[in-house]
């Protein structure tokens, strides 16, 4: 049979469940309400622009149109949880519309499926009740039974209830794996808005009329995925592949046939700015920040990348962008999109980034990490989204793609074939000065690189310097090779030169001077 003819009855009975909730327990028995009973299907959208915050549909039906006492009314049907309505009669003149609860018609694949799998639940269950039925009926005792007829039970026994035990065991698993696809399954809308527009002139002689309108919905939408690949050991190690594709979803209850559908990236952060910070001046104020609006605390809660459920479709023909607009847009080439979640490629690219060493080691820490950075051309557009990280094509971990003004800083995790071990040469205190006015504390590190690739790197290795900021602390290091400072960001560093399958050793010794009566007690990380 059919599995569409074996779901009707049960959408037959959801609608009017549906309908009992909606208007009480007595509005089923009234006659007006059989006008409820039928269920509605919603209009295929003729185009979707599709935002990470959701969507707006566009739709271009002929809907039936009905008069009566001079007054005719066009009628159509709207998702439940849709906003922001805006339609047009062409050349009829709208005098007012209302919207009311609609049961919907579920007519996308993955709806059929859910149907499929509420089927076979309740089959198997039917099944499981029928074999516990079975085995209560041998393991219970009849009032009256002689001695023959209790050895023969009791031999049936030694292969019917194992037997019924293994099929209970089979069912109960079966139903399981079903329960557990039924819960991956994201629940299609059941109820939707009837919209009942009334036209400021009647109409005679016509059973329907051509209708526009558009809507947006939080039930659909999509968000960037970046896969970033890392080779540095393929020629000189400047490339990095890069993918984007984008993850998109809707759940609208129907397939989207032959829409055509648009990805639009929209603004970072809240709506609007934060309020204008106060300035007190007195002797013991500080500047005083602004407290995040309720939105950007909201939104950025919302950041957060949430796995995938589903499955997913890989296309293959990148997506030209739009950038005339505020928001860069894609337009993809496929039209449509079933319902439930799908993947597609956007772009593919390699980007010419240097690959780089940083080493930032303490005694615990003999890690040296890999990255690369991309300056990124203003004519291109990568939006924020998550990232999967590999070498080789093998996955270092995920993370999220946030360039900053302009450029990408992209990390791989750290290069097993490449470590620094430090070891501690000195720690010491002491005074010293003209009756010892001052106190002395010295630090002293070896740092070794070992280089395990075929071909040399130059790995950065970074040591925070101290920020002074009591008046008579001074602080002098002496280091092989000097090292550089960065005194925006209070660091040390040297860029060290690792010959292939070699070593290379930094020095580095500090010593922080301060005053005697000071009640300093400095302490290197």
């Amino acid at each position: 049979m059919n599995i569409l003819k074996k779901m009707k009855p049960l959408r037959q009975w959801r609608s009017v469940v549906l309908l009992s909730l909606l208007a009480g327990p007595l509005s089923v028995m009234m006659p007006g309400a059989t006008a409820w009973a039928a269920d509605a299907a919603l209009a295929n959208p003729a185009s979707a622009v599709l935002s990470p915050s959701g969507g707006r549909l566009e739709v271009e039906e002929t809907a039936p149109v009905s008069t009566k006492d001079g007054v005719s009314i066009v009628t159509f049907v709207i998702p439940g949880d849709a906003r922001n309505l805006q339609l047009s009669v062409p050349g009829q003149t709208v005098a007012r519309w209302s919207m009311t609860p609609q049961v919907l018609e579920a007519s996308g694949e993955l709806s059929h499926l859910r149907d499929e799998l509420i089927n076979e639940r309740a089959r198997l269950s039917g099944q499981l009740d029928a074999v516990k039925a079975r085995l209560a009926l041998w393991k219970g005792l009849p009032d009256s039974i002689t001695l023959q007829d209790l050895e023969q039970r009791e031999k049936r026994m030694e292969t019917v209830i194992p037997g019924l035990g293994m099929e209970q065991a089979d069912l109960e698993r079966r139903a399981n794996i079903v329960q557990q696809e039924l819960q991956r399954l994201p629940v299609s809308p059941d109820l939707g808005q009837l919209v009942s527009v009334t036209l400021q002139k009647s109409v005679s002689g016509m059973s329907r009329l051509p209708v526009r309108y558009s809507y947006t919905l939080q039930s659909c939408g999509w968000q960037p995925i970046y896969s970033f690949d890392a080779q540095p050991d393929q020629g000189e190690g400047h490339e990095i592949g890069v993918r984007l594709m984008a993850e998109v979803w809707q759940f609208t209850g129907m397939d989207w046939r032959n829409t055509r559908l648009t990805l639009a990236s929209r603004g970072n952060g809240p709506r609007e700015p934060a309020p204008l910070a106060r300035w007190v001046v007195d002797s013991t104020s500080r500047p005083q920040q602004p407290r995040p609006a309720p939105h950007a605390l909201m939104m950025a809660r919302k950041a957060a990348p949430a796995e995938a459920d589903g499955e997913f479709a890989a296309a293959n023909a990148p997506v030209e962008p739009d950038n005339s607009g505020v928001y860069a847009t894609w337009t993809l080439a496929v039209r449509g999109l079933p319902e439930g979640r799908s993947r597609l490629l956007i772009a593919a690219d390699a980007w010419k980034a240097p690959l780089q060493w940083l080493a930032r080691p303490t005694a615990s820490d003999s890690r040296v990490w890999l990255l690369a950075k991309y300056i990124m051309p203003p004519e291109q557009t990568w939006p924020e989204g998550s990232a999967e990280f590999t070498v080789n094509g093998q996955n270092v971990g995920q993370g999220f793609f946030r360039p900053r003004n302009g450029e990408a800083t992209l990390f791989f995790g750290p290069d097993p074939r490449v470590n620094v071990t430090t070891a501690e040469n000195s720690r010491r205190r002491g005074e010293s000065g003209f009756i010892d006015k001052s106190r002395n504390w010295t630090w002293a590190w070896t740092y070794t690189l070992t280089n395990g690739h075929s071909k040399p790197v130059t790995v950065r290795l970074e040591r925070p310097a101290p920020m002074i900021v009591d008046q008579g602390v001074t602080v002098s290091s002496d280091d092989a090779p000097p090292s550089q400072k960065n005194e925006k960001e209070h660091m040390l560093f040297w860029d060290v030169k690792v010959p292939a399958g070699g070593k290379a050793e930094v020095h580095h010794k500090l010593t922080i001077s301060s005053p005697k009566e000071l009640p300093l007690v400095p302490d290197a990380p």
